[in-house]
């Protein structure tokens, strides 16, 4: 063995090692992350629709138009996630990347399974409320959620900039 192949052998971290003996590994992992937050999203999303029922049952025509604008943005988020290029994609297999370029990679991941459970945690609480009927309380947990969702939007997006930034502009 050369001296190269020693020395670079013993650079790589655990998880370069690990996802060197797993062909499409980091591309198969990327693809479930993202596959598992799609369905949090939707499960949020149909959640929503119970409430946007009960609201539109009790007439309640600001609370629908705000329904209808969280909607709309939870399914631009679900599309940005459903269709957006692969993180760990075969150019990890042509290209050396840092530990701590691929460290960075997953705390984005982390973040973002985060506020997965956030957005349906609040989707979740606003259906319990629009059932028991207390619409009074829906603006402020839906300005919630709305927040939590440009939030995950935007960490998304970052995502893929640091991918592109690590890919060198690509």
């Amino acid at each position: 063995m050369s001296e190269f192949v020693k020395k670079y052998e013993e650079e790589r971290g655990l998880s370069e090692k690990i996802a060197s003996y797993i062909p499409g590994f980091r591309r198969e992992a990327d693809k479930l992350l993202r596959d598992f937050m799609v369905k949090k999203l939707e499960a949020a999303r149909s959640g929503l629709k119970n409430v946007t029922k009960e609201v539109a049952d009790a007439e309640a025509t600001e609370l629908f138009k705000t329904l209808n604008k969280i909607t709309a943005i939870m399914d631009r988020v679900i599309n940005k996630v459903e269709h957006a290029d692969y993180g760990y994609s075969g150019f990890f297999d042509l290209v050396k990347v840092r530990e701590d370029e691929l460290d960075r990679l997953m705390d984005y991941d982390y973040r973002l399974l985060g506020a997965c459970d956030e957005i349906s945690r609040l989707a979740g609480e606003a259906g319990r409320i629009a059932a028991a009927g207390s619409l009074d309380m829906l603006p402020n947990l839906l300005k919630q959620l709305e927040s939590k969702l440009l939030e995950f939007e935007s960490a998304f997006a970052s995502r893929e900039d640091a991918i592109i930034s690590i890919k060198g502009g690509a």
